[in-house]
Formats: structure tokens, sequence, C-alpha cells
């Protein structure tokens, strides 16, 4: 086969999920052509989506040696070299884009700005707020549900391009694809299960939590954000649910205990039902 019947059967292979075919269709393609900055851009995207940076950043490399004008190599070259924690060729990338990524202390970060992400764990998908260190990096600002796989605190790999709209009160942010765990936090995430009668009663906790630097996400809230092909928002939030699912980060058990302990000696006709660790460091999934 020529090189562009060997790139047409690595692509047909991709889309059968063959990815090992794909690969080794994808380098004897290279084998013939070694200066096709396309091949070696779609054998690093291939590399990018099963975590392999090492060998994304070198075909990402090649990629814009051969065509310095493309973008999308050189931004997955920044995500590559983001998760390998080379902080000068992910500068390097960034710079491309007229991003300056201070150098001075490491790991580097920008000036913090809101952010979300999408983060896939099997059937659960779960988008998340957070604070964005650099393009390819969000530390997670919310206590999401366990089944999802992240803490609070954790800091996450994203990919570039928007898919969707998560809509939040200072407006929209697009919603970026998580490719993996950049940090664990040292948090657990502690579920709190309870009945509580009224917003009065949630708003309390969340100021205990507060003043005890505990982050806190009730789970009976509603997330609204807009997918691509969808248009509309999602439903809005149902009428209030006496038992709630509460989501508390800590990295151990007293602080929870005695945030407890506070809420039920300001509102003793809350009924506590459970209190449990849900997730924790050791547990990362994504």
């Amino acid at each position: 086969m020529n090189t562009t019947e060997l790139k047409t059967a690595a692509h047909a292979a991709w889309d059968d999920d063959n990815e090992a075919e794909a690969e080794a269709l994808f380098k004897q393609a290279l084998a013939i052509d070694g200066q096709d900055a396309q091949t070696h851009f779609d054998l690093a995207l291939l590399y990018k989506f099963q975590d392999r940076w090492a060998e994304a950043l070198a075909h990402n490399r090649r990629a814009v040696e051969l065509k310095p004008d493309d973008t999308a190599a050189w931004w997955n070259l920044g995500i590559a070299a983001t998760a390998l924690s080379d902080w000068v060729a992910a500068a390097a990338a960034w710079r491309v884009f007229d991003i300056d990524l201070p150098l001075d202390s490491l790991p580097p970060a920008l000036p913090v700005a809101p952010a979300a992400v999408r983060v896939r764990n099997g059937k659960q998908i779960d988008v998340l707020l957070g604070e964005r260190l650099d393009p390819a990096r969000v530390r997670i600002t919310q206590v999401p549900v366990p089944d999802c796989g992240v803490r609070y605190g954790d800091i996450l790999l994203n990919d570039g391009l928007g898919n969707g709209v998560l809509k939040t009160d200072g407006g929209e942010l697009p919603v970026r694809e998580v490719l993996g765990t950049w940090q664990v936090s040292n948090n657990a995430t502690y579920v709190l299960e309870a009945v509580v009668e009224n917003r009065s009663q949630l708003d309390t906790l969340a100021d205990l939590a507060r003043s005890a630097g505990l982050p806190l996400q009730d789970w009976g809230g509603k997330v609204r954000y807009v997918l691509p092909t969808e248009g509309k928002d999602a439903p809005a939030d149902p009428e209030w649910q006496k038992v709630r699912e509460i989501g508390i980060a800590a990295e151990d058990d007293q602080p929870v205990a005695d945030l407890i302990d506070a809420w039920q000696a300001a509102c003793p006709d809350v009924e506590i039902r459970e209190v449990y660790v849900a997730l924790t460091p050791e547990d990362a999934q994504v």
C-alpha cells in the first residue's frame, strides 16, 4: 500500500476501535514518508487519547517542525508537555497562542480564572467547576459526587476545545473534556445523608462549613448546562426534597465530626441518617 492507502486504513481501524492496528499503519506510512506532518499529528492524537504522553509530545514536535503554523499540533504539544511537567516545552507551545506561562516558580500557574470540565467515568458523566491554572490544567473547586472519581482540589488535565456550555451566575463557561488526573488532592469525599426540613437549615450548615474552612456541596441541586446538540437548558430544580445527600471535603474525620456536631447544636431538628467516606485520594479513577 502507498501512504494514502495506509493512512486511510489507519483511520478506518481507529474508527473500529482497533487502535493497535491504526498505530501500526500510521507507523508504516511514516516509514515511507517521515516528512508527512499530518501523519505525525494523527499518530500524536492517537497517543494523546491513550495517555502515552512522551510519544504524543515527540510526534507533535515533529509535526510543528514540518508545519509550524499547525495550531492544533501546537495545542496538543502543550497538553502533552503539561502532562509530563515539561514546562519549557509547554510555555513554548502556549506562546504560539499569546499565552505567557510564568516559569519563575514551578509548577507554573496563570492568574486564576473560572473553568468547567466534563468528567466521564464509565456511564457516569459530570460537569464540574474549577479554576484554570493554565490552558491544560484545572483545579476542581466543588465537591463532586463520588461516582465520578474526582475529589475537591484534584488538578485535572483537560483537552482544548470546549464541548458545550455551563451556565453560571457570572455568565457562560465552555466545558472542556477531561483527559486524566494531573495531581490528586489530599482531600477525601465524605457523604452526609440527613433529613433537612428547609433551606434555612441547609444554609446554616453551609455557613458553619465556610467558617470551618470545609468545602461543602449539596448534591440536591442541579447543574445546568447545554450540550452542543441540545440547545436548551436542563430541567429546573425540583421542589424541596427533605432527604439530602451532602458532600464534604476534608483530609481527616475530625473536622467533619465537629461540623456535624455544630450543625446539630444549631439545628436540633435535623436528623442525621448516615456519614461515611466515599472517596479517598487512593481511589483516584480518572
